[in-house]
């Protein structure tokens, strides 16, 4: 008895000295094997995955969600390709050693915290769909998160486009070129009016579009990222620009926005969604050349959106009319795009404007 009480002692010792030198080296790839061929993990989140052969429904989902998995998974496998580290599944000290790699920037390019947190994601959808053990839960990654990414600023959205500055467009915007002013003051005044995605409203077909006698309307929005379609409101503003636009353009059917061929004339696609942020730029720029006071800086496809949702806030509206304006489920968003009206309307705010100070 006492012989065998000594020897499990000694074992145990041994696991222990085993498991201490894997703690000082976590990144020895030979420390684990990969159950997947290295075909299986480089097309992982590609149509035809060998890895998802049997899940048919594995990859189900947004096209835009789908792209950013990709993508984003290639960035992690190069990661580990120049290290010889295994990607899938990857150890907790791999996924520690990426956080820290792409926050510090030491493949030339400084991520921001909610790029490297969509990266997590994706690692955590790679290892779900494989049935592997998910390293990003674990808590070596949970305290690299905190380590290095705790202090850094938050990515800030996209300024806000608000009615006033559209509103000017409308009125004063003169490019040179009939057809754009035409097309983005239609563009411009539909936007902000639907609060549509920029991937909506390239979507958009006149077939979707429905006006009537009081001279508002409705567009019904196909919103690709929850799978479903949507009626939203257009304004008699918004209407009035269309109808321009469609007459101009002499559009019977089909896409409502189109691209203009470089002879100028318009053209049968529909814009590409990277045009809608172009197309707003550009028209910064003409208004500010102009002296007209337009936001100038971080200007996106989704600036009329948030433009949108200040102003129904500053008018008193309350959240849940925005979130159903915007098409939004989660009041996380909007209450992120407006926290600084949120702040000028706090208790605080109040307060001291009934003290009259």
């Amino acid at each position: 008895m006492v012989g065998s009480s000594l020897n499990q002692a000694q074992f145990t010792g041994q696991e222990l000295e085993l498991a201490a030198d894997e703690i000082a080296h976590p990144l020895q790839p030979e420390l684990s094997r990969a159950p997947c061929t290295p075909l299986e993990i480089v097309g992982l989140f590609e149509a035809g995955s060998p890895l998802l052969r049997g899940n048919p429904y594995a990859l189900s989902g947004p096209a835009n969600t789908a792209r950013a998995r990709c993508s984003d998974w290639k960035v992690f496998l190069a990661f580990c390709e120049a290290r010889h580290f295994i990607a899938l599944p990857a150890q907790p000290a791999v996924v520690a050693a990426f956080i820290e790699s792409m926050s510090a920037g030491q493949d030339g390019e400084r991520r921001s915290a909610a790029t490297i947190q969509r990266y997590l994601s994706t690692i955590a959808q790679a290892h779900a769909l494989s049935d592997l053990p998910d390293p990003t839960r674990t808590a070596y990654v949970r305290g690299a998160v905190k380590a290095h990414l705790r202090g850094r600023p938050a990515s800030q959205p996209r300024q806000a486009l608000r009615w006033e500055s559209i509103h000017c467009a409308l009125e004063q915007l003169d490019t040179g070129s009939r057809s754009y002013d035409l097309r983005a003051k239609a563009l411009l005044s539909a936007a902000y009016s639907t609060m549509a995605r920029r991937s909506e409203l390239v979507a958009l077909r006149l077939e979707d579009l429905q006006f009537d006698k009081s001279g508002e309307g409705t567009a019904l929005l196909y919103m690709s990222k929850v799978d479903r379609e949507e009626a939203r409101y257009l304004s008699a503003a918004a209407v009035s620009h269309l109808k321009a636009w469609l007459e101009h353009a002499q559009i019977q059917e089909g896409a409502v926005f189109r691209r203009l061929e470089r002879t100028g004339a318009v053209g049968n696609r529909s814009l590409h969604p990277q045009e809608v942020a172009r197309i707003f730029e550009c028209v910064s720029e003409v208004m500010n050349s102009r002296g007209v006071a337009w936001p100038a800086l971080k200007l996106g496809a989704h600036s009329t959106r948030i433009g949108a949702a200040h102003d129904m806030v500053a008018a008193g509206i309350d959240l849940t009319s925005v979130m159903h304006s915007g098409g939004w489920r989660d009041p996380k968003m909007p209450r992120y795009y407006t926290r600084e009206l949120a702040a000028r309307d706090s208790g605080m705010a109040r307060m001291v404007r009934a003290r009259g100070k």
